[in-house]
Order: C-alpha cells, then sequence, then structure tokens
C-alpha cells in the first residue's frame, strides 16, 4: 500500500480484533484443560488457575525483555509501538499443557529476541513465537514428553498419545479405528475434545475466528484458505492411492493445531505475503511443506511457517510481476501442481505395506531348542529401537525378557510398575483389547505391537 494511501485498519485494530478471536479459544481451553479435570477430581481448585498464570507469564515475560531493551537503549515509543506481549501470548498458548515454567520463561526470552534482532515490530522476517517454540522442541524435547499434551483427566481416560502422535506410531496410513476411534469420532476433533496443547484443539472456534478475522480485515483470508486446501487435497490424494476413506484428510485438517497456525500464525501481519499471487503461493507451500514434515514425523505447523517466512519476499516478487501480467504467474502454479502430485505419489509410497509388515518390527534371529521357539525382536519405541527376547512353547508365549531399550527411566519404570510385560503374556490371546499404560502410552503400545507382530509371525512360520 502506498504512503500516500490511508487505511481505517490500523495496527491498533488489528491486535485487537487478534485478541478478541482468541478469547472464545481460551475460554474453551479453560473450561477443556481446567474445569473438566477439576469436575472429575482430577486437580484441586487452585490448580484449576494453572493454565492461566501459565499464559500470564508467557505475555509478561516478553513485555519485560522489551521494557528492558528499550530502556537501556532510550527508546522512548519503543514499547507504545511494539506490542510487546504477543510474542509470550502466542508461545504459552501453542506449548504442551505441563510444560515447566521456566521452558516457558526460556521461550519467550528467545522469541523477544529474536523479534528485538530484526528491529522489533514490524521489521521480523520470522514469526518471534514460533522461533521461540522451534528452540523448545530442539532442546527440551526429552522435557516435553508425549503426555505433557494431556490434562490429568485426560490422562486417565484416554489410553493414546496426542491424534498426530498416535498416526507415527501405526502401520501404513492407519484405519479409523487407529486414528479417530481412540478419541470418539471426527466430531469430537472438529469440537476439540481431543488432546493437544492449551489452545489449538477446536477447529470449529478457529473457524469462527477465520470469518471474524476475514470480515474485519484483520488476516489473508488466502493464505489459511489455501493452506488447509492444499493439506486436504494431497492427503485425500494418499487416502485414495493407499485404499482409505475420505477420513484421512479431515483427520489431519483437524488434528496438530493446523487450524490455530492456520488462522493465526501463518498470517501475522509482518512476516506473511502482501500481495494476492503471493499469498496464494504462501498457503499452497505450507501445506505441502506441513504434509511432508508430518509423513517424516516432524512437527508440521511449526516449522513449515518459518521455513515459508524465508520466501516471502521471492513469493511477493512473483505476486508483484502478476499484478501487471498474469500470465507471469501461471508457470509457478503448473510447477507447484506437478510437484504436489509427485509428493502424494511418494509419500503414498512410504506408508505403503505389502501384507502384514510393520517397517517398526524386526525379526532378528529365530532358535529352535526342544519343544521351545526363541526370538529375539525390536520395535520402535518412543525413544528408539525396544529389544526382547520372546519364548514361546506349543506356539504360546511363556515368557517375554527385555533386553534392551532407550525409553526415559520415568516412563519405563511405569511399564515395570503396571507389570505390564506379564499382560501381555496373560493377554496375548486378544491384546487388541489390552489398554496401553497411562504416561507411558507410546512405549507400551510398542511392546504391545512388538508382541502382536511376533504372533503373527509364529503363526505363518
Amino acid at each position: 500500500m502506498g504512503p500516500f494511501i490511508r487505511s481505517k485498519y490500523k495496527t491498533n485494530k488489528i491486535m485487537l480484533n487478534t485478541l478478541i478471536a482468541l478469547f472464545p479459544l481460551i475460554i474453551f481451553s479453560i473450561y477443556k484443560n481446567c474445569y473438566i479435570p477439576y469436575s472429575h477430581g482430577n486437580i484441586r481448585f487452585i490448580e484449576m488457575f494453572n493454565p492461566i498464570i501459565f499464559i500470564i507469564i508467557g505475555a509478561l515475560t516478553s513485555f519485560v525483555i522489551e521494557v528492558i531493551y528499550a530502556l537501556i537503549l532510550k527508546k522512548k515509543n519503543y514499547i507504545k509501538n511494539s506490542y510487546a506481549f504477543f510474542p509470550g501470548l502466542f508461545l504459552s498458548l501453542i506449548l504442551p499443557i505441563n510444560t515447566p515454567i521456566y521452558v516457558l520463561v526460556i521461550g519467550c526470552v528467545i522469541a523477544s529476541v529474536s523479534k528485538i534482532v530484526f528491529g522489533g515490530f514490524g521489521k521480523n522476517i520470522f514469526n518471534p513465537a514460533l522461533v521461540g517454540y522451534l528452540v523448545i522442541i530442539l532442546f527440551f524435547s526429552s522435557v516435553l514428553t508425549t503426555n505433557n499434551y494431556l490434562n490429568k483427566y485426560e490422562l486417565d481416560t484416554i489410553n493414546s498419545p496426542t491424534p498426530l502422535t498416535n498416526a507415527s506410531m501405526v502401520t501404513g496410513l492407519g484405519s479409523y479405528e487407529e486414528l479417530v476411534k481412540p478419541y470418539g469420532n471426527l466430531s469430537d476433533f472438529f469440537i476439540g475434545t481431543i488432546p493437544g496443547s492449551f489452545i489449538e484443539t477446536s477447529a470449529l472456534l478457529c473457524l469462527v475466528a477465520f470469518i471474524f478475522l476475514s470480515l474485519t480485515k484483520t488476516i489473508k483470508w488466502r493464505i489459511p484458505l489455501f493452506y488447509i486446501l492444499t493439506v486436504f487435497v494431497i492427503t485425500l490424494g494418499i487416502s485414495r492411492l493407499l485404499g482409505e476413506g475420505i477420513y484421512y484428510p479431515f483427520f489431519h485438517i483437524l488434528s496438530g493445531g493446523l487450524m490455530f497456525g492456520a488462522v493465526f500464525m501463518a498470517t501475522d501481519p509482518v512476516t506473511s505475503c502482501v500481495t494476492q499471487i503471493g499469498q496464494i503461493l504462501q498457503g499452497i507451500l505450507l501445506g505441502l511443506i506441513t504434509v511432508i514434515f508430518r509423513f517424516i514425523g516432524v512437527e508440521g505447523v511449526a516449522f513449515s511457517i518459518l521455513i515459508v517466512n524465508l520466501f516471502v519476499i521471492l513469493l511477493d516478487k512473483i505476486g508483484v510481476q502478476s499484478r501487471f501480467n498474469f500470465t507471469k504467474s501461471i508457470i509457478w502454479f503448473f510447477l507447484i501442481s506437478i510437484v504436489i502430485m509427485i509428493a502424494t505419489i511418494l509419500l503414498a509410497s512410504t506408508r505403503r505395506v505389502e501384507g502384514s509388515n510393520d517397517p517398526d518390527f524386526e525379526l532378528i534371529s529365530k532358535e529352535k531348542s526342544n519343544n521351545q521357539t526363541i526370538y529375539n525382536v525390536s520395535q520402535n519405541g518412543y525413544g528408539g529401537k525396544i529389544k526382547a527376547e520372546v519364548i514361546f512353547e506349543d506356539s504360546k508365549i511363556v515368557s517375554i525378557e527385555i533386553t534392551s531399550h532407550h525409553e526415559t527411566n520415568n516412563r519405563y519404570q511405569l511399564i515395570i510398575d503396571e507389570d505390564y510385560v506379564n499382560k501381555l503374556i496373560v493377554n496375548q490371546n486378544d491384546l487388541e483389547s489390552l489398554d496401553t499404560v497411562s504416561s507411558a502410552t507410546v512405549t507400551s503400545n510398542a511392546l504391545k505391537k512388538m508382541i502382536i507382530n511376533v504372533l503373527e509371525y509364529e503363526k505363518s512360520n
């Protein structure tokens, strides 16, 4: 927009509208993660306020960092126009539920510093909150275990980790029963009663926010629209190639904070495209990169937004050229369409499973001794390969010994405390109905899959 054109959509109005759109999401998240656990006796009354305190600390930390910066450099009007609390506010909203306060503070400091380094509000090329989030994911992954995404009520009632973590553990794409049913149905995903970070689970309220922010011209609606459409198209193509149902693309759209990231993070007014063609290309690239990252087991939404931030200037350059000669953008849409088709086929091939083989399972050795058959096998767990010796007598398991693993001590101790290995032996004829261990869901699920695989191998041989 030229400097001679005045707009009624000032920055203060944009930020106020953003807070208004966030408010219903925060209220719903307080109800889901505070009131429901309290009403079921999982937490004390005072613990209901922990998430609220968490949000306040996040926003306050970022604000204090920028105040200190402004005081040191004697920038008089800096704080007035910096919206200093936003990086910490957003970071506190997208982190796992039970993230330690010290981790939040470190992330907020990194977020604010990343903003300051580029000159403050309006000059940063990366979304500050996502920079802080990235640092936390990279350096504090051992702290942010899977069950940190579950509130205490969910820990007692849901025998699965977050939906995307669960999806990474299944063989192939995963069936409806494996991906959706553990959390209810797709309407539960849409409403937001599934495990996830504090604010990002309700697709319904994200959709309401998208409509409000678009109508008030607070966000660039093309970015989230084409972002979500691209994820839908690619995952639909993958599901069709592998013979799965329409549930699969909806599972991806409604999981992992995609809707929240598309509406609130990808549309950051400072780090997103300003041209219409640039915004469309940005949304398409975000969708493509997100699906690729999800298929290799990496946080998709945050990483894709940060990566595409690097190309905003290039995308806007294409957009400017296309404004005067639309044909110049056609080649870019053609090329990205080809890339999407190739990516769809390649990603589908990575999840294609022949027969009942599990790529996470390995038969290391098999020995026979009298009436016993001894298997040495491994299965990918949360921290790496879990190796075990499984002994059969007359086609029935009589012994399971875990010979090595890379799970965290507290996680594996829960397996021992629950006597889960013995439960696998006792329930070997009906393992599908055996629950996993709360707070060690990934590990116990890996052990169960290991025994299912070795049982299938024994039956087929």
